[in-house]
This record gives structure tokens, sequence and C-alpha cells, in this order.
């Protein structure tokens, strides 16, 4: 530690801000990217660190900041030499006299609002679309914090950004992954907690997806799924699998792909339909007017749901079934009831694509701001909190 709060105070003396990436899991990756490739790209002002529970992990490669300036997240409260800490996580925790600065991860799902512990220890939040503006001022309202001048900022989505600006084609990604580009693609894009799909009986989706004619199968886990064997968070995102083993049967099946790693962005660009459980990336699909497929997952909601989130506000089954901040637009879709439904489900959206698409567009109008922009948004607000213009 000693090493890079010396780093911190050298740069200070070259006149530099000091900025934490907080890259706790290597699946956050995605969410600081765009923005810190924004930044490089419009100041040389900055320094950036990276703490995370993989220092020098080769995934980190990315961002071209050298090793010697990565350190465990340990440390982060500790560090009150940086100006700024920026974090897509909302457990992160970063040093009380530095500004602290969340930049979602997703869309609104799963609760009411957040937790007031977590949310009081950002002095910023940065808001991905107007649902994620309600859901926050429901946090504040909620737990009384209109005092505590926790400021926040339309800022956008800017995973989304490639995506909503049209990057990938359809054709080259499945031929990429050795797909018959003639056929309908389906997406199974589950969430990871337990009593949803994929732990409560995924590999059961898989198969009864795969009995579909004419169709390919893409399986993309939510990213925290692939959380590695030696990470502290191990057991708790992936119920102790390891699910490229776990799900590796299935690679027999010509039309089926497991991909584990990359972006979702371009399966989505890929996808004619989605199918999913309570996964937030259903919103990010839903904004391309295409269809998804929720399976119902009774043990989640009638256990885990008030075991998890008992205290993110009045997180309740029907609130979260039914309310658009929480249900990852469940409402503008096709519910299965069980996987013996799928099958149906799926024929049905792919006859009838347009069936749900004004529901769709009508969620779609809440779903983002800086629709492709937003990582030029957050990077400009960035340099202005860093007092850089």
């Amino acid at each position: 530690m000693f090493k890079i709060k010396s780093g911190m105070f050298l740069d200070k003396l070259m006149g530099k801000k000091i900025m934490i990436l907080d890259i706790e899991e290597l699946s956050f990756i995605p969410y600081i990217l765009p923005v810190y490739n924004s930044l490089r790209s419009k100041t040389d002002k900055i320094s950036y660190y990276i703490s995370t529970h993989y220092p020098g992990a080769s995934d980190l490669s990315v961002f071209e900041i050298p090793a010697e300036k990565h350190f465990s997240v340990i440390y982060n409260k500790q560090l009150s030499q940086a100006d700024l800490f920026l974090s897509p996580h909302i457990y992160g925790t970063g040093n009380e006299n530095t500004l602290r600065v969340h930049i979602n991860h997703n869309q609104p799902v799963k609760y009411q609002s957040y937790m007031k512990r977590d949310f009081i220890n950002f002095d910023v939040h940065f808001l991905t679309s107007p649902l994620h503006r309600e859901q926050t001022e429901n946090t504040i309202k909620n737990y009384s914090l209109e005092n505590l001048n926790i400021r926040l900022f339309d800022i956008g989505y800017s995973k989304s950004d490639d995506l909503l600006n049209g990057k990938y084609d359809r054709k080259k990604i499945l031929e990429d992954l050795g797909l018959d580009v003639n056929k309908k693609t389906l997406l199974y894009a589950p969430s990871w907690d337990e009593g949803l799909s994929l732990r409560s009986f995924g590999e059961e989706v898989i198969e009864e997806l795969l009995k579909i004619e004419n169709t390919n199968l893409i399986v993309k886990l939510h990213p925290i799924s692939y959380c590695p064997p030696d990470g502290p968070n191990y057991e708790f995102y992936t119920g102790g699998i390891n699910w490229i083993e776990r799900l590796s049967k299935f690679e027999k099946h010509i039309n089926f792909r497991h991909v584990t790693s990359g972006k979702t962005d371009p399966l989505l660009a890929a996808a004619d339909v989605m199918i999913t459980d309570l996964s937030s990336v259903a919103l990010e699909f839903i904004i391309l007017d295409r269809p998804v497929i929720y399976i119902e997952c009774p043990e989640f909601f009638k256990r885990v749901l008030k075991e998890t989130y008992s205290g993110f506000g009045e997180t309740t089954e029907e609130f979260v079934k039914n309310d658009p901040k929480a249900n990852a637009g469940r409402h503008t879709g096709i519910v299965a009831e069980d996987t013996g439904k799928l099958k149906e489900a799926v024929e049905r959206a792919l006859n009838n694509p347009g069936e749900f698409s004004e529901k769709r567009k009508e969620l779609t109008a809440k779903l983002t701001y800086n629709y492709g922009r937003a990582s030029d948004a957050a990077s400009g607000k960035l340099i202005e909190l860093l007092d850089l213009k």
C-alpha cells in the first residue's frame, strides 16, 4: 500500500487528479471501460488506479493501467489521496474524503429501492434512465435522505452505446460463432440469484430450447456467474458451480453455443428472441423491440426474494412481478409458467414478434438517457466534477 500512496503523491505533484476505478469483480469491466476510454480521449490530467479482487489479472489489461497501480478493494477506504472513486457496484466503499460516484451496472430490477447503508456511501449517482431515476428517488424518499445533498445526474447506460449506435452486424456475429445465419436465434440469458432459473433448472431450460427445430441457441449467463473459483464471492454468485464445465455437455449440438467471455451486446444484436427470468439484460433487449420470454421461478419469489432483498425498501413479490422498476419488463412479454411451456412460448414469439411491440415501446421511452452517447455524458460530467474544465 505504501507504493500506491507514494504513486498518488507523485501524481499529485505532477498536477494530476487521482481516480480510482472500482472493478471489484472482473465482470464490471464493460460498465467502466467505455467511460474510461472517453475520459482518456478528452484529458490527460487524470492518473488512474484500479481496485479489484484480482490485481494484475489479464482481463484488466484493456485499461492499459500498469499492474503496480492495481490494489485490493480492502484498501479503498484508506486512500484519502484519491480525488474521485468511481464504482459500478452499489456496495463499493471509497474514502469519505474522496468524491464517490456510483455508475450503475444494470438497469433497475429486483427491488423497490437501494439499501440505505449502501446508497449513502456515495456522494453522486449517475442515473441510467428515467426508470432508474424513479427507483433512486424512491430510495431518497423512503429513507428521508433529502438533506444529505446526494447529487443525481441523468447520464445513461454507457455499456449499451455501441449496441444503440448499431455497431454490431447480426450476420457476422453468427458467422463468427459458427452458427447458421438463416436460422432464428434464441438467447438464454438468465440472472444469477439462487432460486432463479439457472440454478433451479437451467439445464432443463436448455434441453427444452434445443428441442425447437430450425433455431440457433446461444447461452450467455450473467457475467457474475463466471466468477473465478478463487474469487472471494464465488460461492455466493455461482452456487459453487463451474457453469462452463456444467454446460459443456450441450456442446455436441451443432446449433448450440455457450458464450462465456466477451460482451453481451453483440449477442443481443444477433438474437431474435430472449429467454430469461429476472435479468435486467431483458431491458437492453426490449430497447431493440424484440420479444422476451420470462420463465416463472417460484422458489425465488417465495423464499429468496424475502431473504436477499428484504432490506431494499418495500420489496415484495407483487411489486417485483408487476412494477417496471423491478420486473425486468415482465409485463411486456410472455411468461412461461414452467419449462414445459417454453416451446409453445418461443414459437408464439417467433411467429408474431410484434405482439407486445407497443408495450415494449412504451417501456423503452423510460429506459435511457443520452441514447448512444452515455459514455460521453459520463466522462463530461466526471471532468466537471474534478474541476478540470
